[in-house]
């Protein structure tokens, strides 16, 4: 959790990578998948929400959002701005593997936007899909984000081609030697993590493509063949054989009735 907490606090501002050009694929490729989902009156839970750069705009759609976060900069910031904007209906801080303080299945949605990919022990990710899905209605709508190992190897593959054992040990446990920082897995690892939890898979979507591949050209596009490269982004992002590639992943499931 130090590890976590010191890069978010020291190194990555959520909130100014997602507007960035290049980052902007992934946000409005979640924020259109939040908008199908996320309808005017429903209790939503963002419990990963950074800076709530989800929340506040989910809060406006008419969603009743409540906001959370592990690292305390986040929550002061969300605080922050809602003095001003007041439209989040609760702001905690506190982590995805403790969700005590909520009720059994009292939410229409649950946003699960980091914790995944930062939890690299098995049990700790396995607690924090039981925690998000136990506040989740039956019926509920279910959001998880997750980096994707093979696009993540590709992406250093100029830093790793020395060390092949590096490269190997990386791809057989989805994070690198000595740093607990994020966790990699693959559509269909973490597909099944879903099927395993009582959730039928909705969509599995490739948010951001090889992004690494073309962050600058994309943050060097003019306003009018961004909008054209994100025509084309969000025709094929649902797209199976897209998946494989894309730095960051989006499955959205529906929490099936108990048995």
């Amino acid at each position: 959790m130090q590890e976590i907490e010191k890069f978010y606090q020291d190194e990555c501002n959520e909130s100014i990578r997602l507007t960035m050009q290049a980052g902007q694929i992934e946000y409005r490729t979640t924020m259109t998948y939040l908008k199908k989902y996320c309808k005017r009156g429903m209790k939503v839970l963002d419990s990963c929400a950074g800076g709530g750069i989800y929340s506040f705009p989910l809060a406006d759609l008419g969603c009743h959002v409540t906001a959370g976060d592990l690292i305390h900069n986040n929550v002061e910031h969300i605080r922050e701005v809602n003095q001003s904007n007041s439209n989040l209906e609760h702001i905690y801080e506190g982590s995805v593997l403790d969700l005590s303080a909520f009720s059994n299945e009292v939410f229409d949605v649950v946003l699960n936007l980091g914790s995944y990919y930062h939890l690299c022990d098995e049990k700790d990710r396995k607690k924090s899909l039981e925690e998000t899905l136990r506040v989740l209605k039956p019926g509920g709508i279910y959001m998880l984000s997750y980096i994707n190992r093979c696009a993540n190897y590709m992406a250093h593959l100029e830093e790793l081609k020395d060390n092949f054992s590096f490269l190997e040990r990386y791809m057989k446990t989805g994070h690198i030697d000595n740093s607990y920082l994020f966790y990699a897995t693959t559509p269909e690892m973490v597909e099944k993590d879903i099927e395993q939890n009582n959730l039928q898979l909705l969509h599995n979507i490739a948010v951001d493509g090889p992004i690494f591949l073309y962050r600058e050209i994309v943050n060097q596009m003019s306003k009018e063949d961004f909008e054209k490269f994100m025509d084309i982004h969000m025709e094929n992002c649902d797209q199976k054989s897209n998946l494989g590639y894309s730095e960051h992943g989006l499955i959205i499931g529906k929490k099936l009735n108990s048995k």
